[in-house]
């Protein structure tokens, strides 16, 4: 008989369905597993990048600057063997200097837009002439803003007379605020100049066009206490280039904990694609599945018909128990009934 393993059949078809796992969902993704491992990949990539940037400044050694560095770096030399018209030395912005010369009062202008200490304010530049038709600019010092809206301060009058001038070599600004026509970065925007008396930047090609004199292209920053009388301000000198070494054993760990980052990052996007890779075969499993544990449970009243008719034409089909009354015992009947 078949109708046994029709059953069987159809049993097995629904363990089968059942045994395929439920795929992966977006809701699984949200669940704490998922969010634990997502915040455990992020936490092992930062902390790699972490490791590769500390590696990476322990390589980088910067050598400190000497007494002797110093003391060069402070001792004035003359401003026209730094300041040229061909602009200042990249190396040498912050160099001490000196010059000789009569600031021309009448030529003095305000910087706006410019901090000192956390305040803003202005720097006040005059024209230090040199000799006839010539000057150098100077940046006097630092004036606080007063404060009252677009109101300019009062420029301190400079001294009066042959003066020598101790600074410090600085190159043009650039308008844009950038990198200026010497390729040095500025480490501020220049503000905007609104008044009669100002300009944005200290710039010499700029400032050829407002005083009567060749200027070269750079600038002294006073420090002297002569052109800082009036109640300006210094404005503080750089520190010369200190000497810098790499170690490469560093440097090559650096660019290790770099490349663990980039593999664990690339390792999950991998293993997450598998997973949802995974997901849809499991999906298309358990859809397969069921659709043919449907359509054999379709198919059940199907077989269980032919299954009975099989069985009644079937030739091996016992007879009947009861027995059928013979010829004989009719005719004896039929001659009682006539006696």
């Amino acid at each position: 008989m078949h109708a046994p393993r029709i059953s069987r059949r159809i049993l097995a078809g629904v363990s089968e369905s059942a045994a395929v796992q439920r795929h992966l969902t977006a809701d699984d993704l949200r669940s704490p597993r998922w969010i634990a491992a997502h915040v455990g990949i992020v936490v092992l990539v930062v902390v790699f990048l972490l490791l590769g940037r500390w590696q990476w400044h322990v390589g980088h050694k910067v050598a400190p600057l000497t007494p002797q560095q110093l003391a060069s770096w402070r001792k004035p030399v003359p401003a026209e063997s730094l300041i040229t018209s061909d602009g200042v030395d990249g190396t040498k912005v912050g160099q001490a200097v000196t010059a000789r010369g009569t600031y021309d009062a009448t030529r003095q202008l305000l910087v706006p837009g410019r901090s000192l200490d956390g305040h803003n304010g202005y720097y006040l530049i005059a024209p230090l002439v040199t000799a006839p038709g010539k000057a150098i600019t100077v940046n006097r010092g630092w004036l606080p803003a007063t404060g009252a809206g677009s109101a300019q301060p009062s420029m301190p009058a400079p001294p009066t007379g042959q003066v020598t001038v101790t600074g410090w070599a600085a190159a043009s600004e650039s308008t844009t605020g950038s990198v200026n026509q010497n390729g040095i970065v500025q480490t501020f925007a220049p503000g905007s100049a609104s008044g009669p008396h100002e300009v944005s930047v200290i710039s010499a090609a700029q400032l050829v066009n407002l005083w009567p004199y060749h200027l070269p292209d750079g600038y002294l920053s006073a420090t002297d206490s002569a052109s800082l009388s009036g109640g300006l301000k210094a404005v503080p000198a750089p520190l010369p280039p200190h000497g810098t070494s790499w170690d490469l054993l560093n440097v090559g760990y650096a660019f290790q904990w770099c490349l663990f980052a980039i593999v664990t990052v690339g390792w999950y996007l991998l293993h997450w694609r598998r997973e949802l890779r995974a997901s849809a075969a499991l999906a298309e499993a358990e859809a397969e599945a069921d659709s043919q544990a449907r359509a054999e449970i379709e198919m059940r009243p199907q077989a269980q018909a032919e299954i009975r008719v099989a069985t009644a034409m079937s030739p091996d089909e016992p007879q009947s128990a009861e027995p059928q009354p013979s010829a004989a015992a009719a005719q004896r009947e039929i001659g009682e009934s006539a006696g």
